[in-house]
């Protein structure tokens, strides 16, 4: 009888040493040592290395999409909305520090080859959601008309990704730990990435009084 834990064992150890490696340089075998099982069993759960490494992506992108298309289709203003988009995503790469390792090897080695099918779901889940977000924002006159939604979204987003992908010189700029830098100041720095696309989105004010946008505490 096999035991039910044992497909994510997998997951676990591919996603681990595919962060690592690579997906070219990471082997069947050394997935199966990782995770403790022999390959015959290995391959009775997944088909192939492509197919595993697939799901490794689709179980890491699924998390994302779900955790920010829910802050996104909740209540509230555009602005609290795009604080509540960062955090989560700021959430779930801090939950998941092999996530962001993992698909710069993806661009970088494979441009995309394997995660297409990933990155249009969540083109078609939390970047849509993000852009209507967008739309809504300049509709309602809270954001500038002028901004094109989709590049707008690809800037909200880019921020904390960036601050995840680029975190060894991150640890250095900010004099952190060995560790990185602490939640704290991922939690910090979310909120100041938010508050940093909502300037750039705000609309001119026409009183002189009023024209520094709202910052979200």
């Amino acid at each position: 009888m096999t035991d039910p834990r044992t497909p994510t064992r997998i997951l676990d150890a591919a996603e681990r040493l595919f962060a690592e490696r690579g997906f070219a340089r990471t082997t069947i075998k050394a997935i199966g040592t990782e995770a403790g099982v022999n390959s015959a069993l290995l391959y009775y759960y997944f088909t192939d290395k492509e197919r595993l490494y697939r799901n490794v992506l689709q179980r890491l992108m699924d998390t994302l999409i779900e955790r920010t298309s829910s802050r996104l289709q909740a209540g509230g203003t555009p602005e609290g909305r795009v604080l509540a988009l960062v955090q989560a995503q700021a959430e779930v790469l801090a939950a998941n520090p092999n996530f962001p390792r993992l698909m710069v090897r993806e661009l970088a080695e494979s441009d995309a080859g394997h995660a297409g099918e990933q990155i249009r779901h969540l083109a078609a889940t939390t970047f849509t959601r993000l852009c209507t977000l967008v739309r809504d924002g300049q509709a309602s006159g809270a954001f500038r008309k002028e901004i094109d939604p989709r590049f707008a979204a690809i800037s909200i987003v880019s921020q904390v990704a960036y601050f995840f992908v680029a975190k060894p010189a991150v640890r250095i700029l900010l004099a952190s730990s060995p560790g990185g830098p602490s939640p704290a100041i991922v939690i910090a720095y979310a909120r100041h990435a938010a508050n940093f696309a909502l300037a750039a989105l705000a609309a001119p004010s026409r009183s002189r009084s009023s024209r520094r946008p709202r910052r979200i505490p």
